[in-house]
């Protein structure tokens, strides 16, 4: 298998596709947004990028469910279409029309919508920031809420988590591959670097060759 499928970067997996760093396209992404990139977030970029980061991190604001995952990363350049469209920065940003977060860049969203924004206001240039949606059932977040994440995207990076369930998937998914697949081989160190004893859990054992 080609494709490189996975990097590592501040000690945690990154996932592909791995679009080359184009500076063009970050100096076309900062004109737009009139502000430059912070530089944790442009280093990222430049070292690593990708589509995918799929942890959690700990918003106390959002109880009863304060652990969210932002997984599906908006990656800078055109799509594969040649376009700004949906999943690029450059796109996410330019579809982003409320007034109040014309200086927030969207950089990251999970499955049912949440957004995870840059900052790039000149007062907390470079914190992180999410909107979180509610839903109107017992025992969720029953209403929106925009906190704020972090201080910058390297602290972000820090605070994440591999929480119990997304170990659990990431090992079902890659269980049943070869143990030679590339794919069960990035899984596998994932797991023994985040999660030291998920050999012996019981999803686990059993389904190890």
């Amino acid at each position: 298998m080609d494709e490189e499928l996975v990097r590592w970067y501040r000690g945690r997996m990154v996932t592909g596709p791995f679009p080359a760093f184009d500076g063009a396209e970050a100096a076309a992404l900062e004109r737009e947004t009139g502000r430059p990139l912070p530089e944790p977030y442009l280093a990222f970029l430049q070292a690593s990028g990708g589509s995918g980061l799929d942890y959690t991190v700990h918003l106390p604001e959002c109880e009863p469910e304060p652990l969210h995952g932002f997984d599906a990363l908006h990656t800078l350049g055109r799509d594969a279409a040649g376009r700004y469209g949906p999943g690029t920065l450059l796109g996410e940003y330019r579809d982003n029309t409320r007034p109040e977060f014309r200086s927030l860049l969207p950089i990251a969203r999970s499955g049912g919508g949440d957004t995870l924004f840059l900052d790039l206001a000149p007062a907390t240039h470079g914190r992180l920031c999410a909107f979180v949606f509610g839903v109107p059932w017992p025992g969720r977040l029953r209403d929106g809420v925009f906190t704020e994440v972090a201080p910058d995207f390297d602290a972000y990076l820090d605070a994440l988590v591999l929480d119990p369930d997304t170990a659990e998937l990431s090992w079902t998914d890659a269980a049943d591959c070869d143990p030679a697949d590339p794919w069960r081989r990035a899984v596998e160190t994932r797991l023994d670097r985040e999660a030291p004893h998920w050999r012996t859990e019981p999803w686990a054992v059993g389904q190890q060759d």
